[in-house]
């Protein structure tokens, strides 16, 4: 089974929207993640290591080409930071430059996350919800079945004032069950991404 994410990577129930007040979920989602694009943002996500162990990635993204990723995994802390196509990454606080191999992989991730977002299936409105105790619009994709036969979906919570996407929850469409992925955003305003090390042409292409 494979969830379409938009080409960027829980259900509460809520009142159908009335035919009067229809509003179209593919768009409104791609309205949402084309004006995240307009200024820096951070996407946490909250997982579990192969090791079992509590896991959180940060990313930060500076428009229009620079990301800084955190991973922390008990007391360890790799950090990478990837401008245009040069990378740089560090594990508990001792910086290198990325060979070029391993920094393309970043620079493909920097230019995947920065491409216009289009939304891989229709959405369905699902008008005004509660999560986690706040008052978002969710819009969620349609339920597919896997070989297990678990159902999942996609919702994204996006906020009614900003009109910014909150969060991109995976997981039962009912919220029966806890998400397989969540991916939370949001917006600080002293995101800058600076390059830890070194003299590089920042803007110059491959």
């Amino acid at each position: 089974m494979r969830l379409k994410l938009l080409v960027l990577p829980l259900f509460v129930l809520g009142a159908f929207v009335p035919p009067s007040q229809a509003c179209d979920g593919r768009a409104e989602v791609e309205a949402a993640f084309v004006k995240q694009q307009e200024k820096p943002w951070r996407t946490r996500i909250a997982s579990e290591s192969d090791a079992g162990l509590a896991q959180e990635q940060i990313f930060d993204y500076q428009p229009p080409n620079r990301m800084h990723r955190t991973v922390t995994v008990g007391d360890q802390v790799v950090e990478t930071i990837g401008v245009n196509r040069w990378a740089w990454s560090a594990d508990n606080g001792a910086w290198i430059e990325m060979e070029a191999p391993h920094a393309r992989v970043v620079a493909i991730h920097i230019l995947n996350t920065f491409q216009p977002p289009k939304a891989g299936v229709d959405f369905k409105c699902l008008g005004e919800v509660s999560y986690e105790g706040k008052t978002y619009l969710g819009y969620q994709s349609p339920p597919e079945t896997g070989e297990d036969g678990t159902v999942l979906a996609r919702t994204i919570y996006v906020d009614p004032e900003t009109r910014l996407p909150a969060f991109n929850v995976v997981g039962a469409p009912d919220g029966s069950a806890k998400p397989l992925h969540r991916e939370e955003f949001s917006y600080p305003t002293d995101i800058n991404i600076i390059p830890p090390m070194g003299s590089r042409d920042l803007e110059a292409q491959p």
